[in-house]
């Protein structure tokens, strides 16, 4: 019996010695992680800060309003609601805002067919070898 609780008395200490060592070195490893992660992200970041203090700080210009974008008219409410078509004239007129009324929306409609999941699952089982 004396010796069946010196082998368990062993195994539990290995055992703990190892889990101690584990964490140990995982802990060092997140540190070690972490401050290279701090000295590159400070030294990326250096040259944007040098240029911001060499440069005067000047005043925010106002916000000048830019030609609205023409949207035609949805054939159907039931559709596409006004929120949508604005939302769309929107990031239209943020893309091409500098065209001068020269972008013109003249359809939306919703896309049928699949969804881009279905389309990807079609393509990936359809892929030639």
């Amino acid at each position: 019996m004396d010796d069946f609780m010196a082998k368990v008395t062993t195994s539990a200490t290995m055992l703990l010695t190892g889990f101690t060592v584990v964490f140990s070195v995982l802990l060092l490893l997140i540190l070690i992680i972490y401050v290279y992660g701090t000295i590159m992200y400070k030294l990326q970041n250096r040259d944007k800060t040098k240029k911001d203090k060499k440069q005067p700080q000047t005043e925010e210009k106002p916000v000048t309003k830019m030609p609205a974008v023409q949207a035609a008219p949805v054939a159907s409410n039931d559709e596409i609601p006004g929120e949508i078509v604005a939302v769309i004239a929107a990031a239209v007129d943020s893309m091409y805002g500098d065209a001068s009324g020269k972008v013109r929306i003249k359809n939306i409609k919703k896309s049928g067919g699949r969804s881009p999941w279905a389309n990807a699952g079609v393509l990936d089982n359809t892929r030639p070898f």
